[in-house]
């Protein structure tokens, strides 16, 4: 008989695993859930079972309250990622509402002994058998880093969704900021696009909503009282002077703000009407941007529908830091 701790394989067997599985035996018993397949994987000397589980929707009372259909907009919560903060998160009125700059960083952490166990893989001879197992270590040590950084992305990501039901992101162009040779490590450290795409399907688990403003939005040299863009500010200057009204604020609070501020105005026009949030993994025939098949007519063509809606959440991309 299975155990509390383990997994049922076809041709394998049964298979002890860390995770407790009484959860998912109740949701299968229940009829709410049912595995789709499951993956079995090697990392760095680790073997992992993956499960794709078609479930129900959360319970009612672990999802955010629906808005009334007059409150298209409101209640918008902009968070600006950074390398000082990880995370700040304010609303339309300028107010913070959270913070996160413990941040582990652990790739930091662990550089000297990632340097240590790379030496020691180079001194090692090629083929031999004590080079395998400083390889070995090496890719432990690697999975360490990012099982760390992981878990405490779920964290942070779990605390915004489930205290704030409407959120608004940048856009932000990793891949570019990765070229900076100054930052390109903390950056990585920080796991921004990772962040922003676990906040997205957590909040649509809860039926909240994820936006992000446009790659090009100046969140950061906007000020966020009178909306004048100023010149880009260096990342050695953490206070945002408005030269043109004087208003001063917390840099990542004002590109917060303006986050927010940015939802407030164009989420009228983006919001898919259909549902309560925009749809950013639809299957076909679902939500909008629906792309017609090969000699299938587009609900625009007919005109029964209203136009398409551009997905509005999604991956971030990096355009800027702060």
């Amino acid at each position: 008989m299975a155990g509390l701790r383990s997994v049922c394989l076809p041709v394998v067997g049964v298979l002890a695993v860390r995770e407790d599985t009484r959860r998912l035996r109740r949701m299968i018993r229940t009829g709410r859930a049912h595995i789709r397949y499951a993956t079995v994987s090697c990392r760095a000397g680790r073997w992992t079972v993956t499960l794709t589980v078609e479930a129900a929707d959360l319970h009612p009372a672990r999802q955010h309250p629906a808005r009334p259909d007059a409150d298209s907009s409101g209640g918008w919560v902009g968070v600006d990622r950074g390398l000082a903060a990880l995370v700040v998160a304010a609303d339309i009125t300028g107010r913070e509402v959270a913070r996160v700059d413990d941040v582990p960083r652990p790739l930091r952490t662990a550089l000297p002994r990632l340097r240590r166990l790379s030496r020691q893989v180079s001194r090692r001879q090629r083929g031999s058998r004590h080079r395998a197992e400083a390889v070995a270590r090496l890719g432990r040590a690697h999975l360490r880093v990012a099982n760390i950084r992981r878990h405490f992305l779920h964290e942070v990501a779990n605390w915004l969704v489930k205290t704030h039901d409407r959120l608004a992101l940048e856009t932000l162009h990793t891949a570019g900021l990765l070229r900076n040779r100054r930052l390109a490590a903390a950056i990585s450290d920080a796991g921004w696009a990772d962040l922003a795409r676990i906040i997205g399907y957590k909040q649509r688990w809860r039926g909240g909503q994820a936006t992000a403003a446009p790659r090009w939005y100046p969140s950061t040299k906007m000020c966020s009282a009178c909306r004048t863009v100023g010149p880009a500010l260096p990342l050695s200057v953490r206070i945002f002077r408005c030269q043109t009204c004087g208003h001063e604020a917390d840099r990542d609070v004002n590109a917060a703000v303006n986050l927010a501020g940015w939802v407030e105005q164009h989420h009228a026009r983006t919001r898919d009407p259909e549902v309560r949030g925009p749809v950013t993994n639809a299957s076909r025939g679902d939500g909008s941007g629906q792309r017609p098949r090969a000699g299938e007519t587009s609900p625009d063509d007919g005109g029964t529908l209203p136009p398409r809606t551009p997905v509005t959440a999604g991956t971030p991309e990096k355009g800027g830091v702060s």
